[in-house]
Parts: C-alpha cells; sequence; structure tokens
C-alpha cells in the first residue's frame, strides 16, 4: 500500500504518524550502520551464524482492516439471521391470526345473513367468499410459519 493513499484512508493524524515512524526507523537503521562500521574487527575469528529463517511479515494495515470487517460480518451474520429468524416466523403468525380474526367475522356474519334471510340475501355469497379466502390466507400463513420453524 502506498503511504499517502493510507494518510488518505485514515486521515492526517495517520500519515503524519507513518511518516515519523518511517523517519525513525531510517534514523535508527542508519545509526546501528554507523555503530557497526566504526566497531572494530573481533580478534578472534568468530565462526559466521546460521541464517536464521525468515519470519512471516506482520499483516499490513489493509489486511487488519478487511480481517477485521469480515470478521464484523460474519458477527453480524450470527446474531441477525437468528433474529430474522424467529422474527419472521412470528409474523407470519401475527398475520395469521388477524386473518383468523377476519375469517370469524365474516363467517358468524355470512351465518347470520343465512339464519335471517336464507338464500335469497344477495350478500351472503360474498361474506362466505370472503370468509372462505381469509381462511385459505390463515391456514397458508400457519403453514409457511410452520415451514419456516422446520427449517432452522
Amino acid at each position: 500500500m502506498q503511504p499517502n493513499r493510507l494518510g488518505r484512508a485514515l486521515g492526517i493524524g495517520a500519515r503524519v504518524a507513518a511518516e515519523k515512524l518511517r523517519d525513525g526507523t531510517a534514523g535508527a537503521a542508519a545509526a546501528i550502520q554507523r555503530s557497526a562500521a566504526t566497531q572494530p574487527a573481533p580478534a578472534v575469528a568468530v565462526p559466521p551464524k546460521p541464517p536464521e529463517p525468515a519470519l512471516p511479515s506482520a499483516p499490513s494495515i489493509a489486511e487488519g482492516g478487511r480481517r477485521l470487517a469480515r470478521g464484523a460480518g460474519r458477527f453480524g451474520a450470527s446474531m441477525w439471521r437468528p433474529f430474522a429468524h424467529a422474527t419472521g416466523i412470528l409474523t407470519l403468525q401475527i398475520t395469521g391470526s388477524f386473518f383468523a380474526i377476519f375469517t370469524l367475522v365474516f363467517a358468524v356474519h355470512s351465518w347470520q345473513l343465512y339464519k335471517s334471510a336464507g338464500w335469497h340475501d344477495h350478500h351472503l355469497p360474498l361474506y362466505a367468499a370472503f370468509a372462505v379466502l381469509f381462511a385459505w390466507f390463515t391456514v397458508s400463513s400457519f403453514w409457511r410459519a410452520s415451514r419456516k420453524q422446520k427449517r432452522a
């Protein structure tokens, strides 16, 4: 990642801090090289050390940000999915209950019309059709809630 790109992403404070860090590490490296050049060579021959295995480089700031975002997304998904699942089931059941209330209202009204006027009232088929329609909505809503609950 380019130094200025990080500064634009995180602000002027990060840019200044990154510049001071670069200057400090460059100054420390120069001091180490100067002290190594001014030291006299050892009188006794020291066998060379075997090369140490290279350590994996620390993850960059961008990689850390991506990992943080991925972790936050997984946390959000693990919290959101059960909540959304339960809310969806509850919504279907509440909707089914309201449909059941409308079914009862239309069924009772249809029955009262039938008892008072028989089949002669022209509103009776309409109320009966609404009662059947809302009964279907009630059954289908609870059936969908049951299917959704089994998928958990």
